[in-house]
């Protein structure tokens, strides 16, 4: 039979020899073809499988010839290949890390309500540059402490070359208006992270470490309302953050530039909480963030601000409940959630007593009204710094019970404080609301007597009895402050009585006030030798308002005429008391450096005419005087903190 199946038809002759039985499988010629055409193909593989650098650069089609390839060797050109070549294009899993982030971004923004200005949000994963690290994580939504030890925070570094100046300054950008974005977001998504609470980048983590760690050992001893491991372990807001570290930047001289910037950020996020979201600032870490903005604002004498501000988290910690945290019975409204952590619901006291403080000694440095009424409060003052740490229940005492001596064993030196504020409030009423005596008053019936008594009695009791945990010296700033505005509080209390007292009223009482206002005086010049090899960034904010009355007593005292009866004792001669006050001027001017609200307190005494001489040769050049003096002026003319005191003193 013959076959009319053609040989030039290859479906044909398959299938002819297929139906023949033959075997059909292809031989390592019929795959690779002739020697000839596999030397073809083998040609342009000759082990470099790129393009030559010169027709990479200029972006050309390549031969691949080995070792030159026709295009070098025509135009005379070097020839070379690289060995080995970066992968183009994104690392692995790039993308989808992306749209992970953004899906989380995302739900996020659902979840607290918020959508674009179109209704909707749309942010497309391709805009985002690859040097774009996780933003959340970068702008402090995710991050964390694993080891409150350590300082380290789980998220990754940011990694924007931005950040990475020779300037520190030029790391954080300065942002004027709520809408400007920062250069390496597109606008959508610079507006997503508008809405999520953030227009700039976080400081790098080296700095933030470092300015945590300054924070917890150098500001937290002296106001001790922020438990350490529960800040490191959480994610507290941002304002509070930026208020944190501008107080450690205040004593660091790394990042002693910082500070301003740090102070305007935590103000504007404090006040963007304070007009989103209820659950944004009724908290206690808006609290805690006010009160450092307060605290930091009395340090830089900003002082209507600090004023302000004072009033602004005393406020907010009566609407959080937190003056009632211990009290009892059905008028005691709570605004927080029932805590049963100690160590939070310590926090909690700590903030309140905190603001306490601060809305006292800002009352008697201004003569204005003071907030707080010590009849409302009913929660128990603070515990030992030990037991705050370890979260272990104090022994909870109220503020009348800590007055009374048997209980002095059960004071912290926080709570030391909180107990001398409270007598400096008094004392602030005592001088507003008490009708001066006069010569023929009743010293036991008058009510300035009475109060006059009262107030000296608390203050001469509290200093007998203060436990041994609270002896000088001590190593603890609280404990030292403590001892100090225990001192300044019987000056306050003294002179003022010598100000309100007519000028024929018995003399002995004059004298005995004399005396008492200068032995407080040397008591604060003998401390301030104590703690004098001490870091003085460690002291207590309001630490220069003690030294400043003492001097202020030492000048009056040596003022006196010689036909008035002196207080000076023998052995605390003219000689003595002009060293001792030489000795505080000095030191005041020494503490600038770390506290600049000693300078508004030196400049006061400028203005006042005393220790000029003894500033002037000692710590001032010859051409600032005129600046301290303009300098002065211009504080007097804008707002004086003190000018209450500064005319009890005269």
């Amino acid at each position: 039979m013959v076959s009319n199946t053609s040989p030039s038809d290859p479906f044909s002759a398959s299938t002819s020899t297929a139906a023949s039985g033959k075997d059909t499988s292809l031989t390592p010629e019929d795959e690779l073809g002739t020697p000839g055409r596999q030397a073809e193909r083998s040609k342009p593989q000759s082990g470099y499988k790129n393009a030559c650098s010169t027709c990479r650069k200029r972006k050309i089609k390549c031969d691949g010839d080995n070792p030159s390839c026709g295009r070098c060797q025509r135009m005379k050109l070097d020839c070379a290949y690289e060995e080995s070549r970066k992968k183009s294009g994104p690392r692995r899993g790039y993308v989808r890390g992306l749209q992970e982030r953004l899906a989380q971004a995302e739900e996020l923004l659902k979840s607290q309500g918020t959508t674009g200005p179109g209704g909707n949000i749309d942010v497309d994963a391709a805009t985002i540059t690859s040097d774009f690290s996780n933003p959340l994580r970068d702008f402090g939504l995710e991050s964390s402490f694993t080891d409150p030890d350590d300082f380290v925070f789980n998220s990754t570094e940011i990694d924007v070359q931005a950040l990475q100046t020779s300037s520190p300054l030029d790391m954080f950008p300065q942002s004027t208006q709520d809408n400007q974005t920062t250069s390496f977001l597109t606008e959508d998504f610079s507006w997503a992270m508008i809405e999520l609470g953030v227009q700039e980048p976080l400081p790098p983590q080296d700095t933030i470490d470092e300015l945590t760690q300054t924070y917890f050992a150098k500001v937290h001893p002296t106001a001790p309302i922020i438990h350490k491991y529960h800040f490191l372990a959480s994610r507290p807001p941002i304002s509070l953050r930026y208020a944190l570290w501008a107080l450690a930047a205040t004593i660091t001289p790394k990042y002693a530039s910082l500070h301003p910037h740090f102070h305007h950020r935590a103000r504007k996020y404090a006040e963007i909480d304070e007009t989103s979201g209820r659950q944004n600032y009724i908290n206690i870490r808006h609290a805690q963030a006010w009160i450092l903005i307060g605290l930091y604002e009395f340090k830089m004498m900003l002082f209507p601000n600090a004023w302000l501000t004072t009033g602004r988290a005393t406020r907010l910690t009566q609407l959080l409940g937190l003056h009632r945290l211990d009290g009892l019975g059905v008028e005691v409204k709570q605004t927080l959630p029932k805590e049963t952590d100690v160590g939070k619901m310590e926090e909690r006291r700590r903030t309140f007593w905190q603001a306490f403080c601060m809305d006292r000694y800002a009352g008697v440095g201004t003569g204005w009204p003071l907030i707080i009424d010590e009849r409302d409060i009913s929660t128990h003052l603070p515990c030992s710094e030990e037991a705050f740490e370890q979260n272990t229940p104090g022994p909870g005492i109220s503020l009348p019970e800590a007055l009374n001596p048997p209980n002095a064993p059960l004071l912290s030196s926080f709570a030391g404080i909180v107990v001398i504020a409270s007598l400096t409030g008094r004392i602030l009423h005592h001088l507003q609301r008490s009708s001066p005596p006069n010569s023929s008053s009743d010293t036991t019936t008058n009510p300035f007597w009475n109060t006059h008594h009262e107030i000296n009695t608390s203050l001469l009791a509290l200093s007998r009895s203060l436990p041994r945990h609270l002896h000088l010296p001590s190593r603890s700033p609280n404990t030292i402050f403590l001892h100090m505005s225990l001192h300044s509080a019987t000056i306050c209390l003294h002179q003022a009585l010598l100000f309100k007292l007519s000028p024929h009223f018995n003399p002995s009482l004059v004298h005995e006030s004399r005396a008492r206002c200068l032995a407080a005086g040397m008591e604060i010049a003998r401390i301030m030798k104590m703690v004098a090899h001490m870091d003085l960034s460690l002291l207590n904010i309001y630490t220069p308002f003690s030294i400043y009355l003492s001097i202020r007593i030492f000048a009056l005292l040596l003022q006196t005429p010689s036909s008035s009866p002196s207080p000076l004792s023998p052995e605390a001669s003219i000689e003595d008391s002009k060293a001792t006050m030489h000795f505080l001027l000095s030191a005041l001017l020494a503490l600038k450096e770390a506290n600049p609200l000693a300078e508004s307190y030196l400049i006061q005494l400028d203005l006042e005419g005393v220790g000029m001489a003894a500033l002037q040769a000692n710590v001032l050049c010859a051409d600032s005087d005129s600046r301290v003096e303009e300098l002065g002026r211009g504080l007097v003319s804008q707002f004086s903190l003190f000018s209450f005191l500064r005319v009890l003193l005269l």
